[in-house]
C-alpha cells in the first residue's frame, strides 16, 4: 500500500500538518480538528482544502494534443490557457475507465482525477502512445491541487488572488506577486468553487490569502459540493462498469459528438442518435445515515413493495444528518413509481433534481 509520505509532496505534508490536518491513509484529509464544525461550514463558505491525494499526469509532447483528441470523450483543441474541460476516457465498448478535469498548462495538458486510477490509467494511455512525440508522467507532486468554495468565492478569487475567472471551467492565472505560476480553474459547485493548481511554496502562498478568509475543511465534506453539482467520480471500484450517458456525461458536455474516433464511440454515438438511454445517475437524499462506497447496491422500496436497485457512484454523510449520494438507476422502473420511496429501513429516501436536466427532449 502507498503511504501518505509517498503520495504527498513532503513540504506540502508537512505545511498541511502544521495546519492540523490529520491524514487517512490513502492521503485524504479526514479532518483538521473540528469535524462537527467543517461540516456545517461547507453549505456556504467560505472554505479551503487540500486535494492533493488526487491524481494528476501531464501529457506533453508536440503531438500530446492530437494524440489526447483520439482518446477521450471531449473536444481537446477547446482545451486553451483559458478554458479547462469535464473530460472522460472509455474503453471500446463505451464504459467508462476514468473521469478527467483537463486544463491546459504552460503549454502542456494535465488530467486531474481519483488517485486509485492513477497507474492503470497512465499504462493504459501510455500503450497507445506508439510512435508519437508524447510523454505521460506523474505530476501529482510537480503541481500541488487545492480545491476553494463560498457563495462570493468570485469575489475572494478576485481580491485576493488578482485574477478572475468567473464561469465555469473557465481558467488563469494567479496574478498576485509570488503566485504567477498558480493556475486556476472554476469548476461546477452549489456556488463558486475552483480548483487551484501550483508549485508548492506558491501554492502555500494562495492557501494563506484564502485562508485570511475561509475556514478548513476535510476531504470527505468537500466531496459534498461534487454531489451537489452531479459530477460523477469513477474510481477502482467503479471503472469500466458504466456507459458513459449512464453517468450524464453527455448532460455535462464531456462528450463531443461532432469530433473524430476515440475509444467506444461507436457505441456512445449510437445510444446518442438511435438508442434511449434506460439508466441515468440520480441524485438521491436519504434520512438516515448510511455507509455508503462507490459501487455498493443502494435498494430503494415503493409503496407497493418493489425493490429498485442502484449503483452508487458517489456518498456522503450530509450536513445535518442524513445521507446523500449519486447513484445510477432504471428510468422505466423508477418513473413508474407511485407515492414515496423508502430505503430497506423504512425511513425516506429523495431523489433531487441535479442542475441539469437529464430527459431525453432537453
Amino acid at each position: 500500500m502507498t503511504t501518505v509520505n509517498e503520495q504527498l509532496d513532503p513540504t506540502w505534508q508537512s505545511f498541511m500538518t502544521e495546519q492540523g490536518a490529520q491524514f487517512t491513509d490513502d492521503a485524504r484529509i479526514e479532518t483538521f480538528g473540528h469535524a462537527e464544525i467543517e461540516r456545517y461550514l461547507i453549505k456556504h463558505g467560505p472554505v479551503v482544502t487540500s486535494l492533493a491525494h488526487q491524481g494528476l499526469l501531464k501529457v506533453s509532447g508536440s503531438e500530446a494534443s492530437t494524440f489526447l483528441q483520439g482518446q477521450l470523450t471531449s473536444d481537446v483543441n477547446q482545451v486553451s490557457d483559458t478554458h479547462a474541460q469535464l473530460s472522460s476516457y472509455c474503453d471500446p465498448q463505451g464504459n467508462v475507465l476514468a473521469v478527467f478535469l483537463i486544463f491546459k498548462y504552460k503549454g502542456d495538458f494535465y488530467l486531474s482525477f481519483d488517485s486509485s486510477l492513477k497507474e492503470s490509467i497512465q499504462k493504459r494511455l501510455s500503450m497507445f502512445v506508439l510512435r508519437s512525440d508524447v510523454q505521460i508522467t506523474d505530476a501529482s507532486q510537480e503541481l500541488i491541487h487545492i480545491g476553494f468554495g463560498g457563495e462570493f468565492g468570485d469575489l475572494d478569487i478576485q481580491r485576493r488572488l488578482e485574477t478572475k475567472v468567473k464561469e465555469v471551467y473557465e481558467a488563469g492565472h494567479v496574478a498576485a506577486e509570488g503566485m504567477e505560476d498558480v493556475f486556476v480553474v472554476k469548476v461546477p459547485g452549489p456556488y463558486h468553487k475552483y480548483d487551484l493548481f501550483g508549485p508548492v511554496e506558491q501554492i502555500k502562498q494562495a492557501w494563506s490569502k484564502l485562508r485570511d478568509n475561509s475556514d478548513v475543511t476535510n476531504t470527505q465534506d468537500w466531496n459534498l459540493l461534487n454531489i451537489a453539482a452531479g459530477v460523477p467520480e469513477i474510481t477502482s471500484a467503479t471503472t469500466g462498469k458504466l456507459t458513459a450517458q449512464f453517468l450524464n456525461l453527455d448532460k455535462l458536455d464531456a462528450i463531443n459528438f461532432k469530433k473524430g474516433c476515440f475509444p467506444g464511440q461507436e457505441i456512445i454515438a449510437r445510444i446518442h442518435y438511435r438508442g434511449k438511454v434506460t439508466k441515468r445517475m440520480l441524485r438521491v437524499r436519504l434520512e438516515e445515515t448510511l455507509e455508503l462506497a462507490a459501487g455498493d447496491t443502494l435498494t430503494l422500496k415503493d409503496n407497493n413493495g418493489k425493490n429498485h436497485n442502484l449503483e452508487v457512484i458517489n456518498a456522503n454523510p450530509d450536513i445535518l444528518g442524513g445521507t446523500r449520494c449519486l447513484a445510477i438507476g432504471t428510468l422505466k422502473s423508477l418513473g413508474s413509481v407511485e407515492g414515496n420511496l423508502m430505503s430497506e429501513s423504512g425511513q425516506p429516501a429523495i431523489i433531487e433534481p441535479l442542475p441539469y436536466s437529464i430527459t431525453e427532449d432537453e
